[in-house]
C-alpha cells in the first residue's frame, strides 16, 4: 500500500477533501491529517492522524530492537564460545539472550521514539510548523492515479508533495523518501 501525502492551506479545505475522497471509495481508515491545530480537525470532523503517524516509535523501535538482538546474540556467542559461565551454555541460551536483547532494545527504542517525531513526517515539518494540513492518503497501488486525479481535478489549491510506502523500514531515513514539491 502507498501513503499519498498532499499540503493544504486551511481545516475546510481538508474537510472537503475528506467528504470527497470518501464519496470515492476511499475507506476513512485510509485518510489522515496531520496539523498543530488537532481541536480544529476534530470540530470539521476530519480524522487525525494516529500516535504512529506522528510519532517514531515504530520506525525507532525496530531500530533499537535489532541493536538489542546482535549485542544480545554476540554475548550469547561470546558466553558459548569461552564457557565462562559457572553453569554450561547451550546454543538454545545463545538464542534466547538474542531475543531478550532484542526485546529490551525495541523497547528502549520505542520509549525513544515517543520523543521524535515520525521519520516520514520529517519531509513535511517546515509546512506543519507554518499552520498548513498534512493530509495522507493510503492508497493501493491501483487507486493512486485515480486518487491523484481527483485531487488535481477538484481541489487545484491542495499541493501534492510526495508518496511513500505505509511499511515502515528500520534501516531508513527521512532522506530516502519520495519527495516532491510540486503539483
Amino acid at each position: 500500500m502507498k501513503r499519498l501525502y498532499f499540503v493544504a492551506e486551511d481545516v475546510d479545505t481538508c474537510e472537503r477533501v475528506a467528504r470527497t475522497l470518501h464519496s470515492e471509495g476511499i475507506r476513512e481508515g485510509n485518510f489522515h491529517v496531520l496539523a498543530k491545530d488537532e481541536t480544529g480537525l476534530y470540530q470539521h470532523h476530519v480524522r487525525s492522524a494516529t500516535t504512529y503517524q506522528q510519532l517514531d516509535v515504530i520506525h525507532t523501535g525496530e531500530r533499537w530492537g535489532l541493536v538489542g538482538a546482535g549485542v544480545g546474540l554476540a554475548v550469547g556467542l561470546v558466553a558459548w564460545f569461552t564457557q565462562a559461565l559457572p553453569w554450561g551454555v547451550e546454543p538454545f541460551t545463545v538464542v534466547l539472550m538474542a531475543l531478550v536483547g532484542g526485546l529490551f532494545g525495541a523497547w528502549q527504542g520505542g520509549m525513544v521514539g515517543l520523543s521524535r517525531e515520525n521519520y516520514k513526517i520529517a519531509p513535511y515539518h517546515e509546512d506543519i510548523e507554518a499552520g498548513r494540513y498534512l493530509m495522507m492518503v493510503d492508497v493501493d497501488g491501483s487507486d493512486r492515479s485515480r486518487v491523484r486525479e481527483i485531487m488535481n481535478m477538484s481541489f487545484p489549491e491542495v499541493r501534492y508533495r510526495g508518496r511513500d510506502s505505509t511499511f515502515i523500514n528500520p534501516l531508513a531515513r527521512a532522506q530516502q523518501i519520495y519527495h516532491q514539491s510540486t503539483h
